[in-house]
């Protein structure tokens, strides 16, 4: 209660906002994702052990950079941030988990664990940018223009261009029988990466067909009524 009338006064006295980053709020143990694998029953279970504590994460997350308090609008937030971010948090467990699992291609599990990360801290960016703005609505000091998360919106598509060369060029000639080999690398880590990298040319051709689809039915229908 005390730290919310500071923060309040805070407010009233034209200061800036609480900061929304301190390790308390961000912290998530990446560090510990290979140990828990190991003591983990399976695939599953690993991700179980934790679902749970990372929905309590974001839902401090949410919690700090929203003034409001924690009601059916912020857990709807949460349930979406948490689905934003829970792909970004798949590409990190992946590529700890089986970091040294791909000979084949030593860069996979590198890519995967580097795009989660400066994916998260994207969103994050992009969701404290937004707070902020909000908080300083009408003022002339309201933030616009390019931002730290643009410079990494930039970063990621080179680094995406970059998984798509090392990931398609792996594609004829690894193999998951024999873990020796120099070809060798785990199904489970190149398929995920195969599908990370082809979804969002799927999802493009999906929009596309759809955007199709939907100006061949306006001319059709258009001219019809007039």
């Amino acid at each position: 209660m005390a730290s919310e009338g500071a923060e309040m006064k805070a407010a009233e006295a034209g200061a800036a906002p609480p900061s929304c980053c301190s390790s308390a709020i961000l912290r998530f143990p990446f560090g510990k994702l290979k140990q828990a694998k190991e003591e983990s029953d399976g695939n599953v279970d690993f991700m179980l052990r934790h679902a749970v504590e990372f929905f309590f994460t974001i839902k401090l997350f949410v919690e700090n950079v929203s003034p409001t308090p924690f009601n059916c609008r912020t857990v709807a937030c949460t349930i979406c941030l948490g689905i934003f971010l829970a792909i970004p948090i798949a590409m990190i467990a992946v590529g700890a988990t089986y970091l040294h699992d791909c000979p084949a291609e030593k860069m996979i599990p590198i890519y995967l664990i580097v795009a989660g990360v400066f994916t998260i801290i994207t969103n994050i960016l992009t969701i404290i940018r937004g707070r902020v703005n909000n908080w300083k609505e009408g003022e002339e000091e309201k933030q616009s223009g390019a931002g730290p998360e643009h410079c990494i919106i930039c970063f990621l598509f080179a680094w995406f261009v970059a998984g798509n060369v090392w990931v398609y060029r792996t594609y004829d000639d690894w193999q998951s029988s024999n873990s020796i080999l120099d070809n060798y690398c785990n199904p489970t880590l190149y398929y995920f990466s195969f599908w990370i990298l082809i979804s969002p040319y799927i999802v493009l051709g999906v929009l596309t067909v759809i955007s199709i689809a939907l100006g061949i039915c306006t001319c059709i229908f258009g001219k019809r009524v007039s």
